[in-house]
């Protein structure tokens, strides 16, 4: 982990993907899951920052975010297996595909990536149940028919 004051000292896109690095660090650590104010008492970055970047990891499906009452809990989504042979690119988009495991089982997550970028670059992400992906296919395949006519 940085020194504080070389934390500081870096640019705002640089702490933001430190911070980024940094919690998904922690959150593998901690396979039962953390709360922000758990931490908070571990590291610098402070209560609403910590809370900011957790939000932007669980959006990118990066982690898991459960709400139990008014406790939020984090967990880490683990990376089983790259999917990038089924990677798909086009002019304004790019989706990736990985394995990923959590406290349910596994996933298939889809993240929405900048054109061109790294993995920093993640805009959106989501998480699909291995077990119902043949459903969520058909779901998709319903929908381009009924909805999506040309």
């Amino acid at each position: 982990m940085l020194e504080k004051d070389k934390y500081l000292s870096l640019s705002a896109s640089e702490k933001g993907e430190y911070a980024h690095n940094l919690l998904k660090e922690i959150l593998k650590l901690n396979h039962e899951g953390l709360t922000v104010p758990q931490i908070d008492t571990a590291i610098y970055l402070g209560h609403t920052s910590i809370w900011h970047h957790l939000e932007i990891l669980a959006s990118r499906a990066d982690c898991l975010k459960i709400k139990r009452g008014n406790v939020e809990l984090y967990f880490p989504n683990k990376v089983i297996e790259s999917l990038k042979e089924f990677d798909m690119e086009g002019e304004y988009y790019h989706y990736s595909f990985e394995l990923v495991e959590d406290i349910y089982g596994k996933f298939v997550r889809l993240q929405t990536r900048e054109k061109g970028e790294s993995s920093s670059a993640v805009e959106s992400g989501v998480i699909m149940r291995a077990d119902i992906i043949g459903d969520i296919i058909k779901s998709l395949t319903k929908i381009k028919k009924q909805h999506l006519k040309k």
